[in-house]
């Protein structure tokens, strides 16, 4: 799992943390973001039992939403203004059950491209690897 990251300006930071401030999805679900990096995004999201699957486990598509929002905004830090970026494919591994606790999702770009980029993310869930990620994006320029 990578751990190093350069910081981001304050200004990136700013316009960073007012799109995932406007972002309806993130707020609903209670996810927090204590860690944005320039190619780099740590979200953390608390169980509720309201996300949960009929035997109590946090559901999987929560995980893998958790897991897709950190890893676009570790994209979103190496996009300029006005770019947008869709998720295109992505592959995840469910390894371990979340029954309570706080998930941590780390998630850095591998390779930022000009139309494609790919992004990896592990989640984590009270010192366990809970779920691997490897996710595709495309760049959609403004028109």
């Amino acid at each position: 799992m990578k751990t190093d990251y350069q910081p981001l300006s304050a200004a990136l930071e700013a316009k960073l943390r007012a799109l995932i401030a406007a972002n309806p999805f993130i707020s609903f679900i209670g996810i927090e973001v204590p860690e944005p990096g320039e190619g780099y995004a740590r979200f953390v999201l608390p169980f509720h039992p309201q996300l949960t699957n009929a035997v109590g486990l946090l559901q999987g598509g929560v995980i893998t939403a958790l897991a897709d929002e950190a890893v676009a905004f570790a994209l979103f830090s190496l996009v300029p203004d006005g770019e947008l970026i869709s998720t295109v494919e992505l592959k995840i591994n469910f390894l371990s059950p979340v029954r309570q606790g706080i998930v941590e999702a780390v998630a850095w770009i591998v390779r930022r491209g000009q139309t494609i980029s790919l992004g990896e993310v592990e989640v984590h869930n009270q010192g366990k690897l809970v779920a691997k990620g490897l996710f595709t994006y495309i760049h959609l320029k403004p028109q």
